[in-house]
């Protein structure tokens, strides 16, 4: 029996993933700090829990137009080009701002992390936009056939899902 994939669908779900993973991460370095390790290690292992978030997020994370089955492609990372924007931004700000500011290399993990994280969200979002303007679909959006399934193109869906 195949068992279907883990989703989150609900924007209430998603907020509730979202501050539930940085609820876990605040708890989690308090603690590693409480036991004594290395004060650049405790950072470093930060970033490491953020990019897991965000990784785990964009693999279970649907729209309201995305199949819910099929795997994004690789490099999709929203449902659509605004919300990865605005992801991107607030990624790029978190590493000027709020770890651009640390006067150590402390944080450096936590800045390449942010500003990684701010370029996979932009990059989504440009491919996303490139697609819909030449008329498009993403891959793994409703309407596209699977890999094997048929010649691979577009099976009649609305590009401007994408």
């Amino acid at each position: 029996m195949r068992t279907k994939p883990f989703r989150i669908l609900g924007a209430q779900a998603k907020v509730g993933y979202v501050v539930g993973a940085v609820v876990i991460e605040v708890l989690g370095m308090l603690l590693l700090a409480a036991l004594g390790l290395p004060g650049a290690l405790v950072p470093f292992i930060g970033a490491l829990w953020s990019l897991a978030i965000v990784v785990v997020g964009v693999r279970v994370f649907r729209g309201p137009d995305e199949p819910v089955e099929p795997p994004r492609a690789w490099w999709r990372m929203t449902a659509g080009p605004v919300v990865g924007f605005l992801l991107a931004a607030y990624f790029l700000v978190d590493a000027i701002v709020a770890r651009g500011l640390t006067t150590s290399a402390v944080d450096a993990g936590g800045l390449v992390t942010s500003v990684l994280i701010a370029a996979a969200y932009a990059g989504s979002s440009v491919t996303l936009l490139v697609l819909r303007a030449q008329g498009r679909p993403a891959r793994g959006s409703v309407g596209v056939r699977a890999p094997g399934g048929g010649d691979g193109r577009d099976s009649g869906s609305d590009p401007a899902r994408g």
